[in-house]
């Protein structure tokens, strides 16, 4: 509960962005805002609708994937300042590695979903994401995406709200959940060292780390089949994982 204390909800009373913003193009003009999605008629109504809607925003590129929108985006004239990003995308990327990337390369995130089952979103908290709503949500886009350019940290969705009041699993880094993912589904620590560009002790370090937060939770793991569970119930691998490369 204190979490949400400090926190401002969405739509509730009069809320205004007064966090001040390093140099970008949000100090002196609109928020350029860009959007991850595989879906295109999505992203166009979004990027068409959205600067009509309110003058503080403009639109920046569409991208299916991640790698293409940050050299679309490095192309551009006016940097974005802030990514719209689906949670799911066909490319078979996690959302945590995802979330990591753009934040890597200085990018605020917004997490936009169609998903709208607590349950399902649990997953989404602890990965770096700035904010996350529902497609649903869309007309809290403009209030997400100024708080979000501004630094605004404390900017929570109603659906996000009762995430945070519901979640059953322990906070887990982004690393942590990536290593978590690919070790649930059978991939060898040393392949993951690789796939991660990091030491093999790292990775372990990374097991070490969910192990011992799951069992401060009361949930300890002893397998690769308890890690796959857990993975599972708390999202962090998709219910259809075992399709992926049939």
């Amino acid at each position: 509960m204190a979490m949400l204390a400090e926190c401002r909800i969405a739509g509730a009373g009069d809320w205004m962005v007064t966090m001040a913003r390093g140099d970008s193009a949000a100090d002196s003009g609109p928020v350029v805002f860009s959007i991850v999605d595989d879906h295109p008629d999505l992203c166009y109504g979004v990027l068409a609708r959205l600067p009509e809607e309110n003058s503080s925003v403009a639109a920046g590129v569409m991208a299916a994937t991640v790698a293409e929108f940050l050299t679309l985006d490095a192309a551009e004239t006016c940097r974005s300042d802030v990514v719209l990003l689906d949670l799911r995308l066909r490319d078979g990327s996690a959302p945590a590695q995802n979330i990591a990337r753009l934040k890597a390369a200085g990018y605020p995130v917004v997490i936009y979903t169609d998903e709208e089952r607590p349950e399902r979103l649990i997953g989404t908290l602890g990965t770096g994401a700035d904010a996350v709503l529902s497609k649903n949500e869309a007309g809290l886009l403009p209030e997400a995406l100024l708080a979000v350019a501004h630094g605004d940290h404390s900017w929570v969705s109603p659906l996000m709200a009762s995430v945070v009041l519901m979640a059953p699993g322990p906070r887990l880094s982004p690393a942590q959940m990536e290593v978590l993912r690919l070790y649930a589904t059978g991939v060898p620590a040393q392949k993951i060292a690789s796939l991660q560009g990091c030491a093999l002790e790292t990775v372990k370090s990374h097991l070490k780390a969910v192990k011992s937060r799951y069992g401060a939770h009361g949930e300890p793991v002893y397998t690769r089949t308890d890690m796959l569970k857990l993975a599972l119930r708390d999202q962090y691998v998709s219910e259809d994982w075992y399709l992926r490369d049939q």
